[in-house]
């Protein structure tokens, strides 16, 4: 298997269902991302806001298949709601320990850096980002990535990890700009690319502020 530096990190995009869940496992990636949104029964797998395309996996089931591999739930608040981040922050709170949360919504960022600081978080975003945020880690859109934009997130500490990343040329670009990781849903082709620039990772001095 080919090896890559143990903190660039490949996330394997949107493991919503059983089958796809083994199918990107399969591909050994870093950690595995999911989508969940908020019913009155509490946490539904799922990418839509209106739980349209539940597939019937549950966080439960997602985490004990996961088992070893690092689990980021993006938490699907609507965009235009003004009271959805504490509802979904409460039905997180028992799964901080266990996971990362991604999220567009700041406040849902912030409230969990709250309850629980040690629980690594992304803002994800879609738009220049401009606002200042507590996330250990920025989640842009990928052709929102600059060398700016990476070498300032890096000067405080943050770690930059774009999405969703499929083309072989744009992985090879992002990972020249000195991002951290990789939001993909072709792990075993992100980590073919990755295995095959270890000149230009060395350089670019990579750490890991997980």
């Amino acid at each position: 298997m080919q090896r890559v530096p143990v903190d660039f990190e490949i996330q394997a995009h949107r493991a919503n269902d059983a089958v796809v869940l083994r199918r990107l496992l399969a591909a050994n990636p870093t950690s595995i991302e999911a989508d969940v949104g908020l019913s009155p029964g509490g946490l539904v797998v799922a990418h839509e806001t209106d739980l349209s395309d539940a597939s019937g996996l549950t966080v439960q089931e997602l985490l004990a298949a996961a088992g070893e591999t690092p689990v980021v739930l993006e938490a699907k608040c609507s965009r235009n709601a003004t009271s959805g981040a504490p509802e979904f922050v409460r039905a997180l709170r028992p799964l901080l320990s266990a996971v990362s949360v991604a999220s567009f919504d700041v406040r849902l960022i912030d409230e969990v850096a709250r309850l629980r600081p040690e629980t690594p978080t992304t803002l994800l975003f879609e738009q220049p980002l401009g606002l200042a945020t507590v996330a250990r880690t920025l989640g842009p859109r990928q052709d929102l990535v600059t060398r700016d934009l990476v070498d300032g997130a890096h000067a405080a500490g943050v770690r930059v990890v774009p999405w969703t990343v499929n083309d072989v040329w744009r992985m090879a670009e992002l990972i020249e700009l000195g991002v951290d990781g990789i939001v993909t849903d072709q792990p075993a082709l992100a980590r073919a690319v990755v295995a095959s620039r270890p000149t230009g990772l060395a350089r670019q001095g990579r750490r890991s502020v997980a």
